[in-house]
């Protein structure tokens, strides 16, 4: 039986988009390796948001390449054939044309396929048709029992000048509704506890918009293009909230999450919502990005700090429980001191849950690329730090301390190597659970309920709750 084996970067769309390749193996009768060793076929899953990844998959399909031929000419076998699919910048899929043996388009299955039947000797029979289908209609092999992923729309309209993402994956195209639906309905029925809706921008799902140009940074690019894949045309997120309504409605123990969200997209219909829902969780990651205007402007994002912050303040208001977790990009081009200082007073006024804070670094390809790089790397490495340490770490903690004698319904995911339990709140907060009854046992992928008796700023203790 021949072998493959997959190995991918990059976001949990990638992840998702792994798990559908898959399936096409599955269905032509190949088996999963264990490693590259063993793999007939290994596909690497790119990602090319950052210049760093694209530089650690060439090395990575490099060391394949070598250790493979020097490995096979001694057991005198073939070498494995090296696919790349993923975000894949033009620029990058001839770098990877040079090593690889196929480079395809992640929604091009029906390439896939043919270059299957075409390379690999073994009997396909009528009942295994190359496919014309989109994609992401193809159900898909899940890594886990108990936690999925499932994309709603794929492709980006917004052109924020520092993302590779249009160029990558397309504008967006919205997955259909029923499609959604039915896969849900299946994995709750199969006892999934832990659902994630993913997009780009999730709160654009269904949503056609009107044309544009504008020019950002002294670089012509589109502010609001069009797309004539959407399935439908409101002007906010009522196909988005109408969706979340549906799932809401089924039956079952099981969460909800999704995201990525766009504050411009972040509806006040949407928040009234999550309030009141009975599966989503109260959690929401919502990218800042940058907290001070001008920078936010040359990122072609389409708000405000303040802008940010009132929807910051509506959520508080509606739901006093919500955990809130953010992106923020420093040393993006032109950013001084001061601009960055009012980053800081941002995330101070907010005080996050979590920030996942990258470096800028100019992607080939987009606008941000042609603004000169001028700040320097020690200079972005010094406020990163400063965030992490003087700012995260002190809004984390208060947070967590929040939680200290409350009850939190943890989903149990791990054994640690010291022989605790790990669960994750509905706020994706670990939690080691440090007291239970001797000799209990948790299947991973169950809900239990634990009392919170100790707080750092990046994790929780507590005890089974009676």
């Amino acid at each position: 039986m021949n072998k493959y084996y997959l190995y991918i970067t990059g976001c949990d769309m990638n992840y998702s988009d792994a798990e559908r390749i898959a399936t096409v193996f599955n269905k032509y009768g190949f088996s999963i390796a264990s490693s590259e060793k063993e793999a007939d076929i290994i596909v690497a899953v790119a990602c090319s948001v950052r210049e760093k990844a694209v530089h650690k998959m060439l090395g990575k399909i490099n060391q394949w390449n070598h250790e493979s031929r020097i490995m096979n000419q001694e057991l005198n076998l073939k070498n494995p054939i090296i696919m790349v699919t993923g975000c894949i910048l033009p620029e990058d899929k001839k770098k990877f044309e040079e090593r690889a043996d196929l480079v395809f388009s992640i929604d091009d299955i029906g390439g896939l396929e043919r270059f299957l039947i075409s390379n690999i000797q073994y009997p396909i029979s009528n009942q295994y048709p190359i496919s014309n289908e989109q994609y992401l209609s193809i159900t898909p092999q899940y890594q886990s029992k108990y936690s999925a992923n499932i994309p709603i729309m794929t492709g980006c309209d917004n052109f924020c000048t520092y993302c590779a993402v249009p160029y990558t994956r397309g504008r967006e195209v919205s997955r259909p509704e029923e499609d959604i639906l039915e896969e849900v309905r299946n994995l709750v029925k199969k006892g999934y506890k832990e659902i994630t809706l993913l997009g780009q921008n999730v709160n654009s799902y269904g949503i056609r918009r009107s044309g544009g140009t504008g020019e950002i940074g002294g670089v012509n690019i589109p502010t609001n293009p069009t797309n004539p894949k959407y399935l439908t045309n409101p002007e906010n997120n009522s196909e988005f909230v109408g969706l979340l309504k549906k799932i809401d409605q089924l039956e079952g123990n099981f969460w909800v999450r999704f995201y990525s969200n766009h504050p411009k997209d972040f509806s006040d219909e949407l928040i009234d919502f999550l309030a009141h829902s009975k599966h989503f969780c109260h959690y929401i990651h919502l990218p800042l990005q940058s907290g001070d205007d001008e920078i936010i402007k040359k990122m072609n994002r389409h708000y405000t700090a303040k802008q940010y912050l009132d929807i910051i303040t509506k959520i508080r208001n509606k739901i006093s429980d919500c955990t809130i977790t953010t992106d923020v990009i420093v040393g993006f081009p032109g950013e001084t001191e001061e601009q960055f200082k009012n980053t800081v007073k941002v995330l101070e006024k907010v005080g996050f849950d979590m920030v996942f804070i990258s470096e800028y670094s100019p992607r080939s390809g987009t606008p941000a690329a042609k603004m000169k790089d001028d700040v320097p790397h020690e200079e972005k490495g010094s406020r990163k730090k400063y965030l992490n340490d003087e700012v995260l770490a002190k809004s984390v903690l208060k947070n967590n301390k929040k939680l200290i004698g409350k009850t939190e319904k943890i989903l149990i995911y791990k054994k640690d190597k010291n022989g605790f339990w790990v669960g994750k709140t509905a706020g994706l907060k670990d939690v080691r659970v440090t007291k239970v009854v001797e000799g209990a046992f948790f299947d991973v992928g169950s809900f239990v309920k634990v009392k919170i008796t100790k707080a750092t700023s990046w994790g929780l203790e507590g005890e089974l709750a009676q």
